[in-house]
C-alpha cells in the first residue's frame, strides 16, 4: 500500500542554481505525525511548499495517494480539488495566509469556495470558533488580533474545510507560552482522530513533546537521517552536525568556559519525568 505522499529523489533549485533540496527521498504515512527538523537554511519551508504543491520539484517525482503531480496535474479540475480539498498549508507567519474582513469571514471563505452551502459553512465556522476558543473574535477585523489569536485563526481557516492532512511551518513563531501550550494539545487532538500531521520546526522541544518520526535536514539540503524523537534527540554529534545545537561561552566563578547549548529540557519517558 502505497504512502499518502511519496517523494523520490526530489530535488530543487531557486534562480541563478541556488541549491534549496536535494536527493530528498521520503514517505509520509496517513495518520502519523512528521516532524522536519533543520537550521535555517536548510530547505524546511521549501520541502513544505512542495508538499502542498505550491512549488514543484526541478528533479525527481512526487505522488499523494499514489498518483504522481506535477504542475500540470493542477489544471485537472478533478486533481484539483481532490488535493487542495484534502491538504491543508498553516503558514509561519500568519499574515500571509489571513486577508479577508473578519474573523467569520475567514472562517467561511474555505468551504464557500470548495461549494458547501452556506448555512452549513457557517455553522462549521460557529463550531471550530467554539473549539478554538475564538468565539468573541467572530466580527472583530483580523489586522486587530494578536499574534497568537492570528494563529488560532489561521488554524480555523483550514479546520472549516475539514481537511486530512495539516502541513505546518514552525507553528510555534511568536506565541507566547499558554499559546504554545493550547496548539501542542490541539495538535494532539487533531491526529487522534486520524489526520495527518506534517511539522516543519527547528524547536527541539516541540520535536520531544510529539515522540514523531523525524526528518533531519543538513545544511548541504539533504535528508541526514530519520528516526524517532528519542533516537535524534540523543544523538548530540548529529545535532551538532546539522546546526541544531552549538557551544556557547559561559561564566562561572570568573571562568569562562563552554556549554552545549540544547534550547530544549529533554523529557525521559522511561522514567517519567
Amino acid at each position: 500500500m502505497p504512502g499518502l505522499f511519496e517523494l523520490i529523489n526530489i530535488g530543487y533549485q531557486y534562480l541563478k542554481g541556488q541549491q534549496a533540496l536535494s536527493g530528498i527521498n521520503l514517505v509520509v504515512n496517513e495518520g502519523e505525525i512528521v516532524s522536519i527538523i533543520g537550521s535555517n537554511g536548510s530547505g524546511k519551508s521549501t520541502l513544505l511548499n512542495i508538499l502542498c504543491g505550491l512549488i514543484f520539484p526541478n528533479e525527481g517525482t512526487i505522488s499523494f495517494k499514489g498518483e504522481e503531480f506535477t504542475e500540470k496535474s493542477f489544471k485537472d479540475d478533478r486533481f484539483n480539488r481532490k488535493f487542495r480539498s484534502s491538504v491543508a498549508y498553516i503558514f509561519q507567519n500568519s499574515d500571509a495566509q489571513l486577508f479577508c474582513p473578519t474573523v467569520f469571514d475567514e472562517l467561511i471563505f474555505g468551504p464557500l469556495q470548495s461549494g458547501i452551502p452556506k448555512e452549513k459553512a457557517c455553522q462549521r465556522a460557529k463550531e471550530i470558533m467554539q473549539m478554538l476558543t475564538i468565539s468573541e473574535l467572530k466580527d472583530r477585523p483580523v489586522y486587530m488580533l494578536s499574534s497568537g489569536e492570528k494563529k488560532r485563526v489561521a488554524i480555523g481557516a483550514v479546520l472549516t474545510s475539514n481537511p486530512e492532512v495539516l502541513i505546518i511551518d514552525e507553528p510555534m513563531s511568536g506565541l507566547d507560552p499558554k499559546t504554545r501550550s493550547f496548539l501542542i494539545e490541539l495538535i494532539f487532538t487533531l491526529n487522534q482522530v486520524g489526520k495527518t500531521i506534517i511539522i516543519a520546526t527547528h524547536h527541539l522541544e516541540l520535536v520531544d513533546h510529539f515522540q514523531s518520526r523525524v526528518v533531519v535536514l543538513s545544511e548541504k539540503h539533504t535528508v541526514e537521517k530519520t528516526g524517532t524523537s528519542n533516537e535524534i534527540l540523543s544523538d548530540t554529534d548529529l545535532l551538532l552536525r546539522t546546526n541544531l545545537i552549538g557551544e556557547f561561552p559561559h561564566r562561572h566563578d570568573g571562568t569562562i568556559h563552554k556549554h552545549l547549548s540544547t534550547g530544549f529540557l529533554f523529557h525521559d519517558h522511561d522514567n517519567k519525568k
